[in-house]
């Protein structure tokens, strides 16, 4: 009998690790550029920016306007400023419980793919500081400003399922889709009628996990941590194809 193949596919942004680390990685980065550049008082930049973040203002608009009050006038001020929040080199890492499951794949030959929103330059930063590119070859992150689509489009899924082909017309692979949003991260999977598997909010995720979605949006699986998920990947819950 021949074994089961897996293949995990992740998203990245409060998946592999909390997005809300790295707004928080700019807003620092951003305050401290205002210290050094303009002698603005330390502190104030970052301050103002995560006072309008927890507000749910735009925070890069509500900063322009307190530092025009306070007499900084920046040109192209809001430009620039997106401009460093986007590309700053950020502060993030791997939880640990991330990092020692990930460890785990890579032991037992488990292959790993990345499939996210957003732009080129700043997702390929985060997995470089997160120290990704360890368990995920370049050639395995699919962003979607350079696919062209986002995630909800099949384009990504589809390339990466036609370079199993054979296993998975003979039922030897299984891929398993890891998201935190029901509204884009496990409709393809569904679609196929492969496992997906949902991390649950602890309270720090940037979006909400509003399951008052369609079922194909939904995920098969909820759980707390990558120890879990370890835990029913050795169970072998994931061996067989689940229907819809």
């Amino acid at each position: 009998m021949k074994k089961m193949t897996y293949v995990f596919i992740f998203d990245l942004d409060d998946t592999l690790y909390k997005e809300i680390d790295f707004v928080r990685s700019a807003f620092t980065h951003i305050d401290r550029l205002l210290v050094a550049d303009y002698g603005y008082t330390a502190g104030v930049g970052q301050m103002t920016l995560s006072g309008a973040f927890i507000e749910g203002l735009n925070p890069i608009s509500a900063l322009v306007a307190r530092l025009e009050k306070d007499g900084i006038h920046i040109p192209n001020a809001v430009d620039w400023l997106v401009s460093e929040y986007r590309y700053h080199i950020p502060q993030i890492s791997l939880d640990d419980d991330v990092y020692d499951f990930l460890c785990r794949l890579d032991k037992d030959d488990i292959d790993m793919y990345i499939i996210t929103d957003g732009r080129s330059v700043t997702q390929r930063n985060k997995i470089r500081v997160l120290g990704l590119d360890e368990f995920i070859p370049p050639s395995n992150v699919y962003i979607s400003e350079d696919v062209g689509v986002d995630k909800t489009e099949n384009k990504a899924f589809s390339e990466i399922l036609e370079s199993y082909k054979t296993e998975w017309v003979n039922d030897l692979v299984q891929f398993i889709f890891v998201g935190d949003n029901p509204q884009k991260d496990f409709f393809v999977g569904n679609s196929y009628g492969f496992p997906t598997v949902m991390l649950s909010n602890d309270g720090y995720n940037i979006h909400s996990q509003d399951l008052n979605v369609p079922r194909l949006y939904k995920p098969k699986f909820k759980v707390k941590n990558f120890s879990q998920l370890y835990t029913l990947l050795r169970k072998g819950v994931f061996d067989k194809i689940l229907s819809i």
